[in-house]
């Protein structure tokens, strides 16, 4: 049978009936904006049964009926882009800049993600009216590093998908599965459909979450993924070394061999 993304999300979308729902206030007792991230990538495929196995465990995030969320976000970097080769590099204090609406409800926010000596994640974030292409001084003020000229950010890159939100019954956890993944540079557009790409976020790591144990259990490995950074090195000439191991492991899942 050929892939059909939208036969994986009709089976999601039953799978997704039989959670028990949570509304946005109860969703915010577990903000978790200092977090522990653990981001795993496998194909929507195996996704039906995943759900099965852990819904008893987790609430899914429902409003006005609706399940699966659409979002759009507008990354910006620097003209050479720094930020994207702080991640390259491994550079252990480094931020993401961004946009971000939730096209179903129509809210809009500039966000400054900080990843704190490569573990952490710290953020902040504004409403905003909507998506802008460029940044003003209210924007700049949440923008801090030391070798980062804040003045020279302009956009880059486009990232949609659709979300899927969780928060643990038992545990203080928050987790995130995206689907329809895509990129778009202003010049090329890139749309991953087989992929669902999953982050589980906690006060600190604990591989006792339910969440982590059916990947495990899966043979999913954690993977250091960052849609920004992914969809860069898809999409432009860049020096990309250090991520070619992650998009070979894309092409891997897409192909159904891992």
């Amino acid at each position: 049978m050929l892939f059909s993304y939208e036969h994986e999300e009709r089976k999601i979308l039953a799978k997704l009936n039989d959670f028990d729902a949570i509304g946005l206030k109860e969703l915010d007792s577990v903000k978790l904006l200092n977090r522990v991230d653990s981001k795993y990538v496998f194909h929507i495929t195996d996704f039906e049964e995943l759900l099965e196995e852990i819904r008893s465990q987790y609430n899914i995030l429902e409003i006005d009926g609706k399940r699966i969320f659409s979002y759009e976000s507008l990354y910006f970097d620097t003209d050479d882009y720094l930020l994207y080769k702080f991640h390259h590099n491994g550079k252990l204090n480094r931020m993401k800049v961004r946009f971000r609406k939730y096209l179903d409800s129509g809210l809009t926010y500039f966000e400054v993600k900080y990843k704190v000596k490569g573990t952490r994640t710290d953020k902040v974030r504004i409403k905003e009216d909507d998506i802008k292409g460029e940044l003003s001084e209210k924007e700049l003020e949440l923008v801090h590093h030391d070798y980062v000229d804040i003045h020279g950010l302009q956009k880059k890159l486009w990232v949609y998908f659709k979300r899927i939100t969780l928060a643990g019954k038992h545990i203080s956890e928050r987790a995130t599965l995206d689907l329809q993944l895509s990129f778009d540079n202003f010049q090329q557009k890139r749309t991953f459909p087989e992929l669902v790409v999953a982050e589980v976020k906690q006060e600190k790591s604990n591989v006792f979450s339910p969440m982590i144990q059916a990947f495990k259990k899966r043979h999913f490995e954690e993977a250091g993924f960052s849609k920004y950074s992914t969809g860069i090195a898809l999409l432009e000439n860049i020096k990309h070394n250090a991520f070619k191991p992650n998009l070979i492991k894309l092409n891997r899942i897409i192909d159904g061999n891992s």
